[in-house]
């Protein structure tokens, strides 16, 4: 994996180049809390998908996750750091332009990304995100302690290996203390919105998509944890972004 510093922080990722590629620009893919690149994207098929599209795949594993540094300091997860660290990243692999596809917080993070740097992004996908707030209800003083959807996925990926219980508890933190705002809504590029049937944490995927004059589509019998593998989702995805 390449590597790019931002401040005292590190963070991993790969740059995929197809043997045959197309005329699309690449495709910056972008996990979800508690997961890494290689689980919430290539164990999937989206690397494949996209490879076999004639696309350039960069995948980061976000600061906290994966191969990349995990510091325990809340103040260190905000979204404009994570911004500061693909926007580095982009500079450093010579990308000018990306479409973006985000998984749950990956979502939060390509709507910031679209919204500081729109000169940067060409489509965008959210996925698996709505405009509930996802640690709504949850003690962030001790996540996991109770009940909430939040709480169940916070205690479900901080008991993967590799994982960090407590750099997931400051992202959370970090992520919290910049509540997510669907205002002003993200205008001027196409926008698509994805989200399983029975996602709990996606709720109001379809407003946001209304909101911002983009598409919804719904995963029939799919939830938070296994949209994402859904072919469904990534056709459409693949058909969205080769408009």
């Amino acid at each position: 994996m390449s590597a790019n510093l931002a401040g005292d922080v590190t963070m991993r990722y790969v740059d995929l180049h197809p043997q045959a590629p197309g005329d699309g620009v690449p495709v910056l893919l972008l996990h979800g809390f508690g997961t890494d690149f290689g689980m919430n994207w290539r164990a999937a098929g989206w690397a494949q998908a996209l490879e076999t599209a004639g696309r350039r795949v960069i995948g980061p594993d976000l600061r906290g996750h994966g191969t990349s540094d995990k510091p325990t300091d809340s103040a260190l997860y905000l979204p404009e750091h994570f911004v500061a660290d693909l926007l580095a990243m982009l500079d450093e692999s010579g990308v000018d332009k990306v479409d973006v596809v985000g998984y749950s917080m990956g979502s939060r993070l390509a709507w910031e990304l679209a919204s500081t740097a729109p000169e940067r992004v060409r489509r965008v996908v959210l996925g698996g995100f709505g405009t509930k707030n996802a640690f709504a209800g949850t003690d962030l003083s001790d996540p996991g302690s109770g009940d909430t959807p939040f709480d169940t996925v916070y205690r479900t990926v901080a008991a993967l290996p590799g994982n960090d219980a407590a750099a997931l508890a400051a992202c959370a933190r970090g992520q919290a203390a910049r509540p997510f705002e669907a205002e002003p809504p993200l205008t001027g590029i196409p926008l698509m919105v994805v989200s399983g049937a029975r996602d709990a944490l996606a709720e109001g995927a379809a407003e946001l998509a209304e909101r911002c004059g983009g598409t919804h589509v719904e995963i029939p019998g799919r939830d938070h944890a296994n949209a994402v593998s859904s072919r469904a989702f990534r056709q459409a995805v693949l058909d969205f972004l080769a408009g």
